[in-house]
């Protein structure tokens, strides 16, 4: 999909008061990029949460995720900052923070994103579009910092 296409919709989905922010929008997460941010090498504070289901993310999960099922997630991102810690074990995520979701191919993960963009259009919101399995390939061939 072409990025103006992409713009149009996000500014659709958003409304006039929030299309701005769809220009900066932060482009899809690689493999390198999220490499970088989970073994701290990027400074940058995050917050990596699994939409998966529970019974997929006992397979396995990229370190340092949170696990929301995409079913939970409108709702645990509308909840108050205390009553979500509670619950998930986390901060909840704010603008000051990168937030990335991944699932097992990126589609939930796009969902997950659309989602919380209309409980809480501040968030700072990127997609790991290749998800656990382009983690799995890229892990399992033990791949260097870059």
């Amino acid at each position: 999909m072409s990025s103006a296409i992409r713009l149009a919709q996000c500014a659709a989905r958003r409304g006039p008061a929030a299309a701005a922010r769809c220009y900066a929008t932060k482009p899809d997460v690689s493999f390198p990029e999220l490499q970088r941010i989970i073994h701290g090498v990027s400074p940058a504070p995050y917050a990596l949460i699994d939409v998966r289901e529970p019974h997929e993310v006992a397979e396995g999960r990229v370190p340092t995720a949170v696990n929301i099922p995409l079913g939970d997630v409108a709702a645990a991102f509308a909840l108050p900052p205390d009553k979500f810690a509670a619950k998930y074990g986390v901060g909840r995520p704010s603008a000051s923070i990168e937030t990335i979701f991944y699932c097992r191919s990126g589609k939930r993960s796009q969902s997950a994103i659309d989602q919380v963009e209309k409980v809480d259009a501040s968030l700072s919101l990127r997609n790991y579009r290749g998800s656990w399995l382009d983690y799995l390939e890229h892990a399992l061939a033990n791949k260097p910092l870059k």
